[in-house]
């Protein structure tokens, strides 16, 4: 299963209870899906499964807005920082 699914089925399942299918593009926070406190088990479950560390200064709207910009967030953080460590 990729990432982007494995979000998606994260976010239907716990934060949603099964509500149906989340779009690709689809505003999580502005469209009501994912409030502060669904934020937060999202990262959670983030940071246990794929161990990539979302650091509070990265905890924002422009890096959660939907699957696609979270997702690319993820790769960028995943690949560590620019020019290498």
């Amino acid at each position: 299963m990729n990432l982007r699914q494995a979000l998606k089925d994260y976010i239907s399942t716990e934060l949603l209870d099964d509500a149906g299918q989340i779009d690709d593009d689809e505003n999580l926070l502005a469209d009501g899906m994912v409030d502060s406190l669904g934020m937060l088990r999202l990262v959670g479950f983030i940071e246990e499964t794929y161990g990539i560390k979302v650091p509070p200064e990265d905890f924002v709207i422009e890096n959660f807005r939907s699957i696609v910009v979270l997702d690319a967030y993820l790769a960028r953080a995943s690949a560590g920082p620019a020019g290498g460590a």
